[in-house]
């Protein structure tokens, strides 16, 4: 891997707990607003099957496409698209957080 490359994984994770710019909040269709992802993981825990049905089922996936084009994460968001559960989402999420801190 190149240096350049290693430089920007590292400045994606530093990234994801970093709150988004207003305009590019995550709305749920129930109005609800996610500013970042680890407001996302939690929120998900909360969050009703039909809001998360809504945006997550196997014709899209909102969050996966929120944190890609926010967050510049392909890696992650790819993680995202793999699964349509919510359970299985926000272990996804969580993980994805607690590397950034290794």
């Amino acid at each position: 891997m190149s240096k350049k490359k290693t430089n920007k994984v590292k400045a994606v994770k530093k990234n994801l707990l970093k709150e988004a710019d207003k305009e590019h909040y995550f709305y749920l269709c129930d109005g609800s607003v996610i500013k970042n992802v680890l407001e996302l993981s939690k929120c998900i825990e909360t969050m009703s099957n039909e809001v998360f049905g809504h945006h997550v089922n196997d014709m899209k996936n909102d969050f996966s496409s929120w944190i890609n084009d926010i967050y510049s994460d392909e890696k992650l968001a790819q993680k995202m698209l793999e699964t349509t559960d919510k359970d299985k989402t926000q272990i996804v999420l969580l993980k994805a957080v607690i590397e950034k801190f290794r």
